[in-house]
């Protein structure tokens, strides 16, 4: 199903499974396959979660109108002192790839077919999200609380670029996300900055070619990541507070949230100096301060959606904005919900919380 044929009925949908993992600790990572399962209808997918030193891999499928999720990979990092925070899919080639990073700044890089690790991408501190580029699926950045952002060749595990500089990220960045084309990244963190960075660079392209030549090359081997001191746009005024999830709506329209409840949809033109934002709103109920709740946006950026203190879920029709958002619950989800993500069709909707439980919601058919 194409992105334009995404259904964004949101009145509709119903939880369908709950799973609850056996460690009962808070899942921040969720992410759900776009690639279809062979063999399979097109409301199957796999989808992966990441909490304390475990990776964990489930399948969802519906035979005969009876819908499963089943565990059917799982991971545990050998340093019991891990804590992942984020995983992501993506593809090398044909390959189905699974990357996850987390507290010791190592990320995680699973071929999920073979069931084996590939070589790991190192940091110098915790990473907190990661993001692929969907046009290069190689190209990944990932937000680090050493006041940087890094860009790689993921598959080639060689570091392409960092960017940080005195006057931009002064405290650890929580959020980052990469556009469809792999040309910007943005960037939020604990100093309440936004910031806007080109992977454009000469010297990023340069190491981009390099990397595909792979490691027998002595370019390769001599290659040092490109240091970005500058970003093309930053903002400090947006936000009040810590900019915990920044996602790309368009070419140059931005979606990003604060832990003090608000949100904002601009435009970003790196010829301007501030923002132009299209929508602000508040949805703050009480005075307090939550970070590290992302938000989840649809394929086809029709449907946005964020979890709240106490399970319950805000669903947005972005078609229809300002519409108020849709507010779905369920007996069994009590406590914060950190983490959710879409379905390739719109159509599922899986979310994760601080107690180890898992929700899957359905649209009916």
């Amino acid at each position: 199903m194409s992105s334009d044929e995404e259904e964004y009925d949101i009145g509709n949908f119903h939880c369908a499974h709950i799973i609850t993992e056996n460690h009962k600790q808070a899942i921040y990572g969720i992410s759900i396959c776009q690639q279809a399962i062979p063999d399979e209808n097109e409301a199957a997918f796999f989808f992966a979660t990441c909490a304390i030193n475990q990776i964990c891999i489930y399948k969802y499928t519906i035979v005969n109108k009876k819908s499963s999720a089943k565990l059917i990979q799982s991971y545990s990092d050998s340093d019991d002192k891990e804590y992942f925070y984020d995983c992501k899919w993506t593809m090398f080639g044909n390959k189905t790839i699974l990357a996850a990073g987390g507290l010791r700044g190592v990320v995680r890089i699973i071929d999920v077919a073979h069931r084996n690790y590939l070589k790991p991408l190192r940091h110098l501190g915790s990473v907190n999200q990661i993001s692929f580029a969907g046009k290069q699926s190689t190209l990944m950045a990932s937000a680090c609380s050493n006041h940087t952002v890094a860009l790689w060749d993921a598959e080639a595990a060689l570091c392409l670029a960092t960017y940080g500089g005195p006057d931009q990220h002064s405290q650890g960045i929580l959020a980052v996300d990469m556009n469809y084309d792999g040309t910007f990244i943005v960037s939020g963190g604990l100093d309440n900055i936004i910031c806007v960075w080109s992977t454009q660079d000469n010297e990023i392209l340069e190491n981009k070619a390099i990397a595909k030549r792979g490691p027998l090359f002595r370019e390769f081997r001599l290659t040092k990541p490109h240091r970005i001191y500058f970003p093309i746009f930053h903002s400090t005024t947006m936000h009040e507070h810590y900019v915990d999830s920044v996602k790309w709506f368009s070419d140059d329209i931005i979606i990003s949230k604060s832990a003090d409840h608000i949100y904002c949809i601009w435009k970003f033109d790196e010829n301007e100096k501030e923002p132009n934002i299209l929508f602000r709103w508040n949805r703050a109920e009480n005075d307090d301060i939550i970070f590290d709740v992302r938000l989840g946006l649809s394929i086809a950026r029709k449907m946005l959606v964020i979890g709240r203190v106490d399970g319950s879920i805000l669903v947005w029709n972005m078609t229809t904005l300002p519409v108020q958002p849709i507010k779905l619950t369920h007996r069994e989800s009590q406590v914060m919900i950190r983490n959710l993500a879409f379905t390739h069709n719109g159509r599922g909707l899986v979310g994760c919380n601080e107690k180890g439980q898992i929700f899957i919601w359905k649209q009916a058919d």
